[in-house]
């Protein structure tokens, strides 16, 4: 019998894709084939994975990995049946197989040449990308920001006028590429204020309702993202982080402090290519390694989107 490692559609996109390291992680140590079934393959594939769901049987013997612990893992050579509902592992095997394994993503021809057209047009702008969760991340726009508040917090819409405002001062010529969950037409200020865009896909994908439904396609939405050397990020979603720290080349992530008050926001800097997801969250929540911009000086200057990795 052969082995196999599933990763079942238990939470959003790239959550999925952060699982995807500790897959291939599984199968170069033990021998398991990768096995995915995931409606987001419609737009893009994963080269060494294979489409496999478990059906109706597949989960009978199998060895469930919700939480990483070195006895769990050490388990893993006994069985052949294996579900994968973690991105966490053993950290020094799963940073040597990160980005390569995000290589492994191919997006669809055709979403790539959505991409490459609408960034064409801003070819000599520098272009900074936005990306602005919501749905089931707790929107509480009562003045106060405390990323604490919730497990997953939305960070508000000033945050992002405030951010985009300091980058426009700073950068006459920037324009911003959004995305966002629902449809950008509801972020009215940001229209008006800013040079917005998006890329012009349709999301095929609204199975899973408002909480991770957007207009546009996710997987180009993501891609879209890690074109951008300057990402203005949503605190605690691995949907900004895989865009900037697995996809592409580096990104500088914009993110909010743990704790601020519209009348006196602020954000910092945080470089951390190559690192997982776990790391984000908790540099997000605890404001580590995070460089405060309290200058024009201080913001990173962007650069035109690079579409050469795609």
């Amino acid at each position: 019998m052969r082995k196999k490692v599933f990763i079942t559609d238990y939470v959003g996109l790239s959550t999925k894709l952060e699982t995807l390291a500790l897959a291939f992680v599984i199968s170069d140590r033990y021998g398991h084939d990768v096995c995915l079934d995931w409606p987001e393959l419609k737009s893009f594939n994963v080269a060494g994975a294979r489409k496999e769901g478990l059906g109706l049987t597949g989960r009978i013997g199998a060895l469930r990995l919700r939480n990483y612990s070195d006895e769990l893992f050490s388990r893993i050579k006994d069985h052949n049946k294996v579900i994968l509902r973690t991105h966490n592992g053993p950290a020094h095997l799963l940073e040597r197989v990160y980005i390569p394994t995000a290589k492994r993503v191919k997006l669809r021809p055709d979403l790539v040449a959505a991409i490459r057209t609408t960034f064409s047009r801003y070819a000599n702008r520098p272009v900074v990308g936005v990306h602005i969760r919501r749905g089931d991340f707790q929107l509480v726009d009562d003045g106060t920001f405390d990323v604490n508040r919730h497990e997953w917090p939305a960070t508000p819409t000033w945050w992002y006028e405030h951010v985009m405002g300091k980058i426009a001062a700073a950068h006459k010529d920037v324009a911003f590429y959004v995305s966002c969950t629902g449809d950008l037409d509801a972020f009215d200020s940001l229209k008006k204020n800013f040079d917005v865009f998006e890329v012009p896909t349709t999301s095929l994908y609204s199975y899973k309702g408002p909480d991770h439904d957007s207009k546009c396609d996710p997987a180009a939405d993501l891609f879209a993202l890690g074109c951008c050397s300057v990402l203005v990020a949503s605190a605690c979603s691995t949907f900004s982080h895989y865009a900037a720290n697995a996809l592409g080349g580096p990104t500088t992530c914009l993110i909010p402090p743990p704790t601020m008050t519209k009348d006196n926001p602020g954000f910092g800097k945080l470089n951390m290519y190559g690192k997982g997801a776990a790391l984000w969250c908790q540099f997000c929540r605890e404001g580590l390694n995070t460089v405060a911009v309290n200058t024009p000086a201080d913001i990173p200057e962007p650069t035109p989107a690079s579409c050469d990795w795609l």
